[in-house]
């Protein structure tokens, strides 16, 4: 493949999603919002202790936590009807978010000029696969992506990024080399899964952390955004 800048150029870049392609939770009230959810919900089917978890006002962490409870201390047929309702409650959550606020501006644009570039094109996220599925397809760009997936369903918070393994996974299924494939994500975790997957870690600064974070997380490249990249293979 072509030499850019020193990088090769990928024959495969899959990207994550949040904070990424879109922010979803840029209002900082949706994920206490989302917490206070969850933590009803679980509060509805088992007991959880006064005043736990009550400074995490992260939804998704709160949900991973009582998840796994669940199952510690449950009977598995139960646990498992019990997460299942929480993980609908919580991709009904970001369906709605989606809705409102859609993909960065610009991003349908980017993705099809890297298309007609031949590079393939994936997402790999740990948001719900339809709820990714349904805004690329607003955005006019799904079939644009040869691969779409999304957090494990059922639910395991344990295959999710820092953990490599979707990003194994996806290199399996896509068939190609880890050096001809970029991973491009927001967060620290996405670079840690990047790097323990041995493909190029490609960071955008979007999301909550700085250039120089993701680079000592592992990024091999950072830019500004996502809407940045086709200028790279300009060269």
């Amino acid at each position: 493949m072509n030499n850019t800048n020193g990088h090769i150029k990928p024959d495969v870049l899959v990207t994550d999603f949040d904070r990424t392609l879109t922010y979803l939770y840029k209002d900082p009230s949706l994920l206490p919002e989302l917490a206070n959810k969850i933590r009803t919900f679980y509060g509805g089917n088992f007991y959880i202790p006064e005043n736990y978890l009550d400074s995490e006002t992260d939804g998704y962490k709160v949900w991973y936590k009582l998840h796994d409870i669940a199952i510690r201390e449950l009977p598995q047929t139960v646990a498992v009807e019990i997460n299942e309702q929480a993980e609908n409650i919580v991709a009904d959550f970001e369906l709605q978010i989606v809705k409102r606020v859609g993909l960065f501006h610009d991003i349908p644009k980017v993705i099809r000029n890297l298309r007609s570039n031949g590079i393939r094109l994936g997402v790999v996220s740990s948001n719900s696969t339809p709820v990714v599925q349904f805004a690329l397809e607003e955005a006019e760009i799904l079939n644009e992506f040869e691969y779409v997936r999304g957090r494990p369903y059922p639910f395991n918070p344990k295959l999710i990024k820092p953990n490599p393994f979707p990003l194994n996974k996806a290199l399996t299924d896509l068939k190609v080399d880890p050096g001809l494939f970029w991973y491009v994500g927001d967060d620290i975790v996405d670079m840690v899964a990047a790097t323990a997957a041995n493909v190029t870690a490609v960071g955008v600064c979007t999301g909550r952390h700085s250039e120089s974070e993701l680079i000592k997380s592992g990024a091999n490249l950072v830019f500004q955004s996502f809407i940045n990249i086709p200028e790279y293979f300009k060269v």
